[in-house]
């Protein structure tokens, strides 16, 4: 109420009425007010206005959003306790005003969600963590809204049940894509030594129905999701896409789907990268339904699959070649087939497979495919691995190459690899995934961990933003108590032997959003 004192100390009774209403209601008077204006030159304003309305309506403030906070940036790249950490949040707001800033110009232009989940996805979970990781790694405005506008319409309708449904139980069709079914990875690429990160990120589209009698087999979500991408403004060339899904996933009626109760029973993967000119899309196979329909090993599958792609013959094959002839040396289980969704004699084929050996003279062995490929760039950058291998795992400098990191029984253990080629290449090129979710410490010792090797080469400027947004992300506990953050540091030897490196992790509900509540 208005008082006496208001009115003596000259205060206006508007300013003071207005003073004590919501901020979002104040907006809306405003609208209104603009609208009314504009009545006057363009006519009718009662759309308009409706629009408004129920956008404001939609769009109220989250609980406690203007507490949301944000390390600043610093060099250290230690993760501090929680207690420390504390000290550092100090700029109140900043995740509202600054790093979701794109985030919130996009939300206000979202039509209304497909569903909860739809909401959950981009509200509270991955949408929010994608902003963080693309304002971290520098990307402009512009890039911001291509990308935060694409996953919040063509991605986040697509993955399933909100986790908040649930109330942790398992989800009810759990993804590949991560340990605990979530159905994606987020990942920075570390880029050269004087360029900016890539942010990417790959993702099993998943039906609300997916694993129930209603939709067994997860059929529903896939062709809607492929529908949305060639809507969107992604470019995508579909005749390795469409030869691959038929000949793995049994559209030909051979091969139905039989539920694998004791592995997982994902049939697809997407995954986009987000570059400063586009966003290029990927697709990824799983060989092992048709093998097992066929009674084959997925190794042959594999082989059938890519001699009888368009474009692929006997004279353009001979890296795969190399590869399958290695493949008998040595015990491997071959997993997935990843293509490039663009002109296929451009395209590179994939293959992505799991060695239960953990010694670094495995990881000779299988990075130059049995000695096959003695480029002395590939021994320079091998040589470079292994000090990172050291700093991630904690081995001595000195152990022996032949010692193993200790023993751990999962699905998911042991070292992952992919082998890549074009069509006329001679040699494939190999990619390892250092699986850190199962063989590091905790997450602040990999962060340590990258920090040292980067240094170590110039190239730790970008190091503390990351930093910031991990910490942003995911609780200080979390990050010093044990691994599960990050799932794989993968690593590529570059033709001058130089590495690159890239961070890969599973999002979960923003730290920060969880200090708000």
């Amino acid at each position: 109420m208005l008082s006496l004192g208001d009115l003596v100390s000259g205060q206006s009774p508007v300013i003071s009425f207005l003073s004590i209403l919501p901020a979002y209601f104040i907006s809306f008077l405003f609208s209104l007010l603009v609208l009314a204006i504009l009545n006057v030159v363009h006519g009718s304003w009662l759309t308009s206005a409706m629009k408004v309305l129920r956008r404001l309506r939609r769009d109220t403030p989250e609980p406690h959003l203007h507490r949301l906070q944000l390390a600043p940036t610093s060099p250290e790249v230690t993760i501090e306790k929680e207690s420390q950490l504390r000290n550092h949040l100090d700029s109140r707001s900043l995740y509202d005003s600054v790093e979701l800033l794109i985030w919130h110009r996009v939300d206000a232009e979202l039509e209304p969600f497909k569903s909860s989940h739809h909401r959950f996805w981009w509200s509270k979970h991955s949408g929010k963590s994608l902003a963080v990781l693309l304002h971290a790694a520098e990307y402009s405005d512009h890039l911001q809204y291509r990308d935060l506008k694409f996953f919040a319409t063509s991605v986040a309708p697509y993955l399933g049940v909100s986790r908040e449904t649930i109330e942790g139980s398992a989800p009810p069709w759990p993804s590949f894509m991560t340990d605990d079914g979530t159905p994606l990875e987020l990942s920075w690429d570390w880029g050269t030594k004087d360029g900016p990160p890539t942010i990417r990120y790959s993702i099993e589209p998943i039906g609300l129905y997916a694993g129930s009698s209603l939709d067994p087999s997860n059929l529903i979500a896939g062709p809607a999701f492929q529908e949305q991408l060639t809507q969107s403004a992604v470019e995508m060339r579909l005749e390795w896409f469409d030869h691959f899904k038929e000949f793995f996933n049994g559209n030909d009626g051979e091969c139905g789907f039989v539920q694998d109760a004791e592995d997982h029973n994902t049939s697809i993967f997407y995954a986009f990268d987000l570059s400063p000119t586009e966003v290029t899309a990927k697709a990824y196979f799983f060989p092992k339904m048709r093998a097992r329909a066929k009674g084959q090993s997925n190794l042959e599958v594999l082989s059938e699959a890519i001699q009888a792609a368009p474009h692929s013959n006997t004279n353009n094959l001979e890296a795969w070649g190399m590869f399958y002839d290695f493949s008998s040396e040595v015990a491997l289980e071959h997993e997935m087939l990843a293509i490039d969704l663009i002109d296929p004699l451009e395209s590179r084929l994939k293959i992505y497979f799991r060695c239960r050996e953990t010694t670094f003279n495995s990881v000779i062995n299988i990075m130059t495919v049995g000695g096959r490929i003695r480029n002395p760039k590939l021994y320079q950058g091998l040589e470079d691995l292994r000090r990172l291998w050291n700093a991630l795992f904690h081995v001595d400098a000195d152990a022996p190459p032949e010692r193993a990191l200790r023993e751990v029984n999962h699905r998911t253990a042991g070292i992952l690899y992919n082998i890549e080629f074009r069509l006329g290449e001679q040699y494939p090129v190999a990619k390892i995934y250092l699986p850190v979710r199962h063989y590091s410490n905790s997450d602040a010792a990999i962060i340590q961990a990258l920090n040292i090797y980067f240094q170590h080469h110039q190239r730790g400027k970008y190091m503390p933003k990351y930093v910031n947004a991990m910490r942003a992300l995911f609780s200080p506990k979390s990050m010093q108590a044990t691994p599960g953050v990050h799932t794989y540091i993968g690593c590529a030897i570059r033709p001058n032997g130089t590495l690159r490196v890239v961070s890969y992790f599973k999002p979960g509900i923003p730290e920060f959003i969880v200090r708000s509540s």
